[in-house]
């Protein structure tokens, strides 16, 4: 499978697939990061200068059927507790084709009609006339589904978390992709339709508000372009090498008032190894986004006006929503931090503002290599090894790119475990931070 384009594709629905809670913070390992980011930044400096830099690659097997079916858990604590299956499917007819279908059900706590649910399908990398051509594509469907918005910035409170709820929300897209080069080289353009239908919101307080008859359906589409360059010995399992992506989300207004704006997320990525026979690897993240307004958009206060004797406290409680999409509107928002991929040690979406700024490292130890075929009823495949992880990250997010921008960071460390099979890589992450802890499982490296 390739991960990298199913883990971005993942990226509108991941909100429900973060876990719990604990803390610590460590200096010393934030001073061995900075450095460690150095030397990976001078070693790339001096390669570009003296010669191209290009590293064998290790073969890998013809792609084989081989296919999974997995529970699928989460839960956004005190509001949904979702589960289901998941099943992936590869190397179908001895192509790169891989199929993922998810399906999820739990309580909709505030809803009246129905419960929680998820479908969720993906076929990524079919051929089209020529193996260096591919097409993937996705659909999504969520009823009755709830995410976090908390405050803008870093110094943020986590208690001021409101959580907005939608009795439908879909997503549907595709991405065409040209490799060159073995896949060391790739351009991609993609489009994204999706639409939210509001139900409510409940406020720090656990009180909920209803939305229904505000009449605030959006139907926003976007689009997601980029150049990812891949300069390491293996695509799936890199153990020497570098990587470098430039991707660009587009949001064009979805109607007149609404604000244009797009993200570009700069990402780079080292691999050095270590040990003997590289049974270990040691790799080293930056990542920088940023977020550009072409048009601010207009937020309606008509629209965020309720009757107090009906509902009592309301008129704060959207007065705060108000000025949070109003800064929302004029400022864009960056990629976030805190999730699956950066700073795993606090939930989903933890902290946003218009630039992101985040580091991390992260040793992979190869505990077991192997080449063991499987197959029982629904599991079938080849397992290749199993690794554990230790991780230290930090990041820190800012209205601009000025002394911001470099201070205020915040950390989380944590360790985990990952399975390695012909096709997936299963990752068990349990990062902690000042907040509390989270638990991760998931697809694929975080980097």
């Amino acid at each position: 499978m390739n991960q990298d384009k199913g883990r971005k594709m993942l990226r509108n629905v991941k909100n429900y697939c973060g876990l719990i809670s604990a803390t610590l913070s460590i200096d010393i390992l934030g001073m061995l990061l900075r450095r460690s980011l150095l030397v990976l930044i001078t070693i790339f400096v001096f390669f570009s200068h003296a010669h191209a830099l290009v590293f064998e690659r290790r073969p890998r097997p013809d792609p084989e059927l081989s296919y999974f079916l997995y529970p699928v858990a989460g839960s956004i604590p005190g509001l949904q507790d979702f589960y289901g299956l998941g099943a992936t499917v590869s190397g179908i007819g001895g192509s790169e084709v891989d199929i993922t279908a998810v399906s999820l059900r739990g309580e909709a706590k505030y809803f009246e009609e129905g419960d929680f649910g998820i479908e969720f399908l993906t076929v990524l990398d079919i051929p089209v006339f020529t193996p260096r051509l591919s097409l993937s594509l996705f659909y999504t469907d969520i009823r009755n589904g709830t995410w976090p918005e908390g405050e803008r910035g870093i110094n943020s409170d986590p208690d001021q978390t409101y959580y907005l709820l939608g009795s439908k929300i879909y997503g549907h897209g595709a991405e065409l992709s040209w490799n060159l080069s073995d896949y060391q080289l790739e351009f991609y353009y993609g489009f994204v339709n999706s639409g939210v239908t509001p139900y409510g919101l409940v406020d720090p307080n656990g009180s909920f508000y209803s939305a229904q008859r505000a009449d605030l359906n959006e139907n926003p589409m976007g689009h997601r372009f980029g150049i990812y360059l891949d300069d390491t010995d293996h695509r799936r399992d890199p153990r020497i090498g570098y990587r470098f992506q430039w991707e660009r989300w587009d949001m064009p207004a979805s109607r007149g008032e609404t604000s244009s704006y797009y993200q570009d997320d700069f990402n780079l990525t080292g691999y050095i190894p270590l040990l003997d026979e590289n049974r270990a690897v040691l790799v080293l993240n930056q990542f920088v986004g940023t977020s550009h307004v072409r048009k601010a958009g207009v937020v309606n206060s008509d629209n965020y006006i309720c009757n107090e004797s009906v509902a009592p406290g309301c008129q704060s409680v959207l007065n705060e929503l108000y000025e949070r999409q109003v800064m929302e509107a004029e400022r864009g928002r960056a990629t976030s931090l805190g999730g699956t991929q950066r700073l795993r040690g606090y939930r989903t979406n933890r902290f946003y503002d218009s630039y992101t700024n985040f580091r991390g490292v992260e040793l992979r130890w190869y505990v077991l290599e192997t080449q063991d075929a499987f197959n029982f009823i629904v599991e079938k495949g080849t397992f290749a090894g199993f690794q554990a992880a230790v991780f230290y990250e930090e990041g820190t997010v800012s209205p601009d790119m000025g002394a911001n921008f470099w201070k205020n960071f915040r950390n989380s460390y944590g360790l985990g475990a990952r399975f390695l099979f012909n096709s997936v890589i299963f990752r068990i992450d349990q990062g902690f931070s000042q907040e509390g802890s989270e638990t991760t499982v998931y697809i694929g490296y975080g980097f």
